[in-house]
Formats: structure tokens, sequence, C-alpha cells
């Protein structure tokens, strides 16, 4: 047992002037000590101490963090900051979420399920930027812009999912409405038209009050999945839980609005095939990059699933995300 002893520090006595540190073992103490003044360690992701121990503080200097943020036992967590479950992650293969610990580095949102890559929300146009809504003060991907024919987001495509069986949810807050039409997914590389014969889009079509999840094969170009109503749970400047779960083996999908099923279907086709068309994807873009069909709006979670998730799956993701931020 090593010993080291000391005065009063600022008035403050000590335990006998005497502190116990066992062997082998350091004690940190700050550069300076003012009154009124914490002195604290500073670090980025990647320079965080190694091993902390319960309740270790620093700030955060990375961009896109710049919080001081104390280590809880299993995560950092910026002061002021909620711990919450991440619902159910099992077929994950696309994970966006700017606000998870280490979910941003710039303009690149890591992609959590370590499966279809990180993606740089810029690499397709400057559009898309990290801006905090104000509501919330989530992070979150956003396009301000007009539906230009500007495209969405790359994301790569062959590494893990297969669009036979699939669920997409978002976490949205839209600005600008359906007229035009919108996207959120589109598996075509969008360069200049839906691929096709081997695709899958989802998003309104024009100025249509429906929106449609659309699946293309070899043999057949256009298999719509048709919901009408559009404009009846599509609210704007709201945020809300927006969820397609399908199984074309079994010729069946359903939409969910906030964990609950709201329109389901069972005529979709069945000989979709399992491939994709072509290495990269769109988030957040229609049918083509000429359709002006680009979303408009907020997101602050993203996710691709390479299964059909049940509803209390969808409604257990929905819960635990809304009770995490007060949405």
């Amino acid at each position: 047992m090593s010993s080291l002893t000391v005065k009063d520090i600022l008035g403050l006595a000590a335990y006998n002037n005497t502190i116990s540190i066992p062997t082998g073992n350091d004690l940190e103490v700050a550069d300076k000590i003012t009154v009124g003044e914490l002195v604290i360690p500073v670090w980025t992701s990647s320079t965080r101490p190694s091993n902390p121990a319960v309740g270790n503080v620093g700030y955060n200097s990375q961009e896109g963090f710049q919080k001081i943020e104390y280590w809880t036992g299993s995560e950092w967590l910026g002061v002021g900051e909620t711990s919450y479950l991440d619902g159910v992650t099992q077929g994950l293969v696309l994970w966006l979420d700017p606000n998870r610990q280490g979910g941003l580095n710039g303009n690149i949102v890591t992609d959590h399920s370590n499966t279809m890559g990180d993606v740089n929300i810029q690499n397709r146009s400057s559009d898309w930027t990290i801006q905090t809504e104000s509501s919330t003060s989530l992070k979150c991907i956003y396009n301000g812009s007009n539906r230009t024919s500007n495209p969405g987001i790359n994301v790569p495509m062959n590494n893990g999912w297969n669009k036979q069986v699939a669920t997409i949810e978002m976490w949205i807050r839209p600005v600008g409405d359906y007229t035009g039409g919108l996207g959120w997914f589109n598996n075509s590389d969008g360069n200049s038209y839906t691929n096709n014969s081997n695709w899958f889009w989802w998003g309104t079509w024009s100025g249509s009050s429906a929106h449609y999840a659309r699946w293309g094969n070899s043999s057949t170009c256009c298999n719509d999945l048709n919901f009408g109503g559009f404009q009846n749970y599509y609210p704007l400047n709201q945020w809300f839980h927006w969820a397609l779960a399908w199984n074309t083996t079994q010729g069946r999908a359903n939409l969910y609005k906030n964990g609950s099923v709201i329109q389901t279907k069972t005529n979709i086709p069945t000989n979709v095939t399992s491939t994709n068309p072509t290495n990269t994807g769109q988030i957040f873009n229609g049918h083509s990059r000429s359709d002006n069909m680009q979303f408009k709006g907020y997101c602050s979670q993203y996710r691709i699933y390479n299964r059909e998730l049940s509803v209390s799956e969808i409604n257990q993701n929905y819960t635990t995300y809304a009770s995490a931020h007060n949405l």
C-alpha cells in the first residue's frame, strides 16, 4: 500500500491528511484547481479512457459531439442525455442513428449494424446535411431544399440485404408535402431511372394521394403495392415512426405508423429475386432522380432488416425510441 499525504485543499479537510492508493494504481489530478473552476480531461471518441470507471467525466471535442460526457458503466452519455435501449437488432443490415454513441463523424453516419457500411450523406448531393431538430434536439439527416433533380443518399447494397423478405423503418419529421412525390428508398443506383428488371422502391408517385411499394423482376416491370389515402396519415411538422415490412415468398406486406399496422396487403408478387441490380441503392430517393421525388424533412433514425419484423417487434421499436426521446 502506498500513501500520499496532503494538506487541506481549498479549505476542504483531508481525512487524517492521508489518501491511500493501492499499489499499481494511479491517482489522476487536474493540472490546476481554481475557485469556481473545474478542469476536466479533453478527449475524442477514439482517445477516451479504454477502461473507464463508472463516473469518469471528460469533454469530447470531436466534431458532432462537443459535449461533457460520463461513463455509466455501459456507455458514454452526455450530461442531460438519456440512455435508451436499441430495440430489436436481430437481422439489421443498415442502422443509421446520429444520436447513438459513436453515430456521427462530420458527414459520415455510422452503420451500427456493421453490415452495409457507414454512409456519407453528401456522397451524391450537398442538399443533405446533419441538422439538430429544434423541438427534440435530435441530430438528424436533413434535406430542406426544394425537390430538384438532385439524387438521394447512396448506400451500399449487396452486403447482406435480401429484398424478398425485409423491413425498412425510420423516424421522420416531414416538412414538405407529397405533391410531386417523394421517396424513402430505392435500391437502384438512381442515375436515370429505376432498374426495370430487378429493383425495389418505396415512395409516392407524382401528385398522387396514394403511395407505393414496387418490386421489379425479370418478367414483370411494376408490381405495385398501392396504399391509398396517403395524405390522411402523413402529417407535416410532426415526428412519427414509419415502417414497411414484407415477405414476397408469402405474398404479404404491412405498413406501420407509430408502431401499429395501418394497412395490409396480401397480393404482392411472389417471384421477386433476392439479388440487387447494383452495388448501391439510395435512401430518401424516389422512382427517378428526374421525377423530383426526394424526401424533404428530418430523419433521426433509419434502419433496414433482412427479415420481416413482427407486429410486436415493430411496436417494441416504436415505444423504445419514443420513450427515450419523448416523441
